[in-house]
């Protein structure tokens, strides 16, 4: 099997220059308490913690900074990171994917298919979310964000549980948001990263006790983005190409999400092998038929997905292969009956078709 370096981070963080809680000293410091290896800050409407020179090494944590864009009517929202200025704030979305695209930054559609039961959601949190994704500037999407899942589970009867156990609740990515996905790398590729999308929000449980929700301690230890890279994250490399070692795996999709409330996910591969070549996710190779080899750290019930459809389970694994034939595959992993472990897909096409169909 292929050497990779694994890295573990999370994506999506506000400070107080928007509207999350948290100083920069502060959150850096709760994500070296968390262990991460990288995070990327995207802080609405400014890049202030890039321009304060918030970037770079914190001992084994290195921080990127981007921003989170969002339209006139507060929709839409789009990660930026790799970017060096603030865009126009009166751009529509379909300006401004278009324009981080041709600056060769990253881009990622936030918490799309947002949505919230009227009767039952909680007042004052309105659904941020797309109307559309089908634009060809859209090449990476937050397939698990951990706040715009909370939103969507947290109701009225629930709240003060979810308030007080933030990991707990969660479940897994939203089956209209893997369906589209899957359906989007039929055609053409989407990669996927998971979120923490972290404010800290301070409000008041019963009233009385200031509780912080989502406290960056806390998101930190739960959804993860997992890279694995061809080169090693330095200080001895420039900032600039660290990262471009980060941006350029997500775009890659070498990589894959973990709620690590359910176990740490170090250690999981995904690949197919065909005739001595291997091709790890977000590859793809041509091929009539060829074998998935799949490794799991702890043992989860796993599903192995074609073309959007469930094709094969394996119960309470740690290792397995499987002989199949042309299509787009992904894995995900339960454990505890909770979603775990969800990969980036690996295209295998057809010899004489050269489709996936």
């Amino acid at each position: 099997m292929t050497k990779f370096h694994e890295y573990t981070g999370c994506i999506h963080g506000h400070s107080i220059y928007s509207d999350g809680s948290g100083t920069f000293p502060e959150i850096i410091d709760h994500a070296k308490e968390a262990q991460l290896d990288f995070l990327l800050m995207s802080d609405h409407m400014t890049l202030k913690g890039k321009e304060n020179g918030y970037g770079g090494w914190y001992d084994s944590l290195y921080l990127h900074v981007g921003y989170e864009i969002q339209d006139p009517d507060d929709q839409h929202h789009y990660l930026a990171f790799g970017i060096e200025k603030v865009l126009p704030k009166n751009l529509e979305h379909q300006e401004y994917i278009k324009e981080v695209e041709k600056q060769n930054a990253l881009g990622i559609a936030a918490h799309p298919f947002e949505e919230r039961d009227v009767k039952s959601s909680l007042p004052g949190f309105p659904p941020i979310s797309w109307t559309t994704l089908e634009y060809p500037e859209i090449k990476v999407i937050e397939v698990w964000n951990m706040m715009s899942h909370w939103m969507e589970e947290t109701t009225l009867k629930n709240r003060y549980w979810n308030a007080t156990h933030p990991r707990s609740f969660a479940k897994s990515p939203k089956k209209n948001l893997t369906q589209w996905w899957d359906g989007a790398n039929m055609t053409r590729k989407v990669t996927g990263v998971g979120s923490v999308d972290v404010h800290a929000i301070k409000i008041k449980v019963f009233g009385i006790f200031p509780k912080a929700i989502f406290h960056y301690k806390v998101m930190f230890k739960s959804i993860r983005t997992y890279l694995l890279t061809d080169k090693p994250l330095s200080k001895d490399n420039k900032d600039i190409e660290n990262d471009k070692i980060i941006l350029d795996t997500i775009r890659q999709g070498r990589s894959y999400i973990a709620n690590i409330k359910r176990g740490d996910a170090s250690g999981f591969r995904f690949w197919v092998e065909k005739d001595g070549q291997k091709v790890q996710m977000g590859d793809e190779i041509i091929a009539n038929n060829a074998t998935i080899h799949v490794k799991l750290p702890l043992p989860a019930f796993c599903k192995v997905i074609r073309n959007g459809k469930v094709c094969h389970l394996e119960k309470k694994t740690t290792e397995f292969k499987l002989d199949v034939t042309h299509g787009i595959y992904r894995i995900e992993a339960k454990r505890k009956c909770r979603g775990w472990i969800y990969s980036n897909h690996i295209k295998i096409k057809d010899k004489i078709l050269l489709c996936v169909e």
